[in-house]
């Protein structure tokens, strides 16, 4: 027999074994539930109160044996911060017009996430290109929240963001403000979304200590070596808010 027609046997093995267990689990549940209450809403019924009830696995075959989870992993004692820097260069593009967004990610002042890329969209002005970079900066906040809980790691309040468009800022968090475009007003709600339920915390800085700059547009040297020594030799931390 060959090793693709063993492999076969034990697939379809192994969907056998599966498909009583499906049934008698199903089973379990319907002969507790009304006549018609099934077909009003299906989604409340769970298996969670039929965990205390013996192992359906070990009732079909009696010679299986259970194997215990493995440890789980404890929690670190250190909690991570992540502070996130963004800006964008509107229409930078001389061909096109579109602009460029630029975002640093910091955990605990190490630089784990840099981005330089230009935008989908040609927005008319700076407060649309800007919003559409905190859009994006906001989309990776919660990515690396996501995944440090994922390895573990407690996250130490929300993500410090920082920008040095004011007005920006000022819109995003407030709830009376609204926009005509529809791009940018989507944009516009999933930034204030993400400050009201408390995962980012925006903060405004002047543009001479916007560590984003270098990845938007070409600066005046001492600027730029001034911004790169920084971040090269020196641990990020929170800067003074303007």
């Amino acid at each position: 027999m060959t090793p693709h027609n063993d492999f076969n046997i034990k697939v379809l093995d192994s969907t056998k074994r599966r498909t009583p267990c499906g049934i008698e689990k199903n089973l379990r549940i319907l002969k507790d539930l009304p006549s018609g209450e099934l077909l009003i809403n299906p989604t409340k019924f769970d298996h969670s109160k039929y965990k205390s009830e013996p192992n359906i696995w070990t009732e079909f075959y009696p010679d299986a044996k259970e194997v215990a989870p493995p440890n789980q992993p404890e929690p670190l004692s250190t909690k991570a911060q992540i502070t996130i820097y963004v800006d964008a260069d509107h229409a930078h593009d001389v061909v096109t017009r579109r602009s460029v967004t630029g975002v640093l990610v910091f955990v605990n002042g190490t630089l784990v996430k840099y981005l330089s890329k230009r935008q989908k969209t040609v927005e008319t002005s700076s407060f649309g290109s800007e919003l559409v970079a905190v859009r994006i900066a906001v989309e990776i906040a919660m990515e690396y929240r996501y995944a440090l809980r994922m390895l573990g790691v407690e996250i130490d309040g929300p993500c410090q963001m920082f920008g040095d468009n004011n007005s920006v800022i000022l819109n995003t968090t407030l709830p009376s403000s609204q926009l005509k475009k529809k791009h940018n007003s989507v944009a516009y709600h999933a930034v204030q979304e993400a400050i009201a339920g408390n995962i980012v915390k925006f903060n405004h800085i002047r543009s001479e200590e916007n560590y984003a700059d270098v990845m938007t547009k070409p600066l005046p040297a001492m600027t730029f070596h001034r911004l790169i020594r920084t971040l090269l030799f020196a641990r990020t931390g929170t800067p003074s808010q303007g």
